[in-house]
């Protein structure tokens, strides 16, 4: 029954239950004034039921309430309704996610953060292990006459440490877990001034950030980590690794001066990135970069950099 149809029948409820009044005018105005008494009744009656009805429907089909723009939902009891929403554009800091509460038993009670995990980054446990054993491993893959040396900011205190490392869960790749691992640290040439940068990053197989792009075309597929510059293929022992040189850095998007890619056949990808400058260290830059193309090639077909 719709809003008219409604008015309509309560209008005939109204009608065949008020007999004309007497022709008196104190009772006709009271008449008047009861008839209008019930009236107000009736229609508090009906908008309550709405009332009613609408909170039944919302409560079996709850909208996605959002501030006017894409938010986070959560799924509570195996159900795919969501239940709790923030609001706010997504950004590249906080993407939006649908995040699934466990299930009951007999259920899938797969979770957004696996092995117990209150959000994506792993700080311990054997993931987080393995972030710090990669940049314990990128530093002792480094060629003579360059070292990896942690240094502290000058006139940054709030950009944290300049060296780190990471292990953050990516995605599901049906039930494979794909991970990210990264590091972070100043290097430096020996007998040289200046301080430069050593980025690496791993992601495990079933990754799809550069989908199933390898060579050249992985490595300028993503203004991250460089941006421009020329690509070539280096063979390192049979592996064809992609080596981006001379690309123009960036600090708007923190790109480098050059970067190796190399892709295993299962998918696992290895990036690893340098630049002459450390930006917002405080430190000089490097006269020169600390690592050729070949050597950063050699870096990221390193076997001990195939995680998973």
């Amino acid at each position: 029954m719709n809003e008219h149809e409604l008015k309509s029948a309560l209008r005939r409820v109204m009608v065949a239950s008020s007999p004309p009044p007497p022709m008196s005018p104190e009772a006709a105005l009271d008449r008047g004034r009861r008839a209008q008494r019930r009236r107000h009744t009736a229609w508090g009656g009906a908008v309550a039921g709405l009332a009613v009805v609408a909170i039944a429907v919302g409560a079996g089909v709850l909208p996605t309430l959002t501030g006017g723009g894409p938010g986070v939902e959560v799924a509570v009891g195996g159900s795919s309704t969501p239940l709790v929403t923030t609001t706010g554009e997504p950004s590249a800091d906080r993407p939006s996610v649908t995040a699934t509460a466990p299930s009951g038993p007999g259920e899938n009670s797969k979770t957004p953060w696996p092995d117990g995990q209150t959000d994506r980054t792993a700080t311990s446990g054997p993931r987080a292990d393995k972030g710090a054993k990669l940049l314990q491993d990128v530093a002792s893959a480094l060629p003579p006459g360059v070292r990896a040396e942690d240094r502290s900011r000058i006139g940054f205190p709030d950009y944290g440490p300049m060296t780190w490392h990471q292990a953050q869960f990516d995605e599901y790749a049906g039930d494979l877990q794909v991970w990210e691992y990264q590091v972070r640290t100043p290097v430096v040439v020996v007998g040289e001034a200046g301080v430069g940068e050593l980025f690496v990053q791993v992601e495990t197989k079933g990754n799809t950030r550069l989908g199933d792009l390898v060579g050249c075309a992985a490595a300028t597929a993503e203004p991250y980590p460089v941006r421009g510059g020329t690509c070539g293929l280096v063979d390192v022992g049979g592996k064809q690794v992609a080596v981006v040189t001379g690309a123009t850095p960036d600090a708007m998007d923190n790109t480098m001066d050059s970067a190796a890619f190399y892709r295993y056949p299962d998918g696992t990808l290895v990036v690893v990135a340098c630049s002459s400058e450390y930006r917002q260290s405080g430190h000089p830059a490097l006269a020169r970069p600390a690592l050729t193309g070949e050597q950063l090639a050699a870096i990221a077909a390193d076997p001990g950099f195939h995680l998973d």
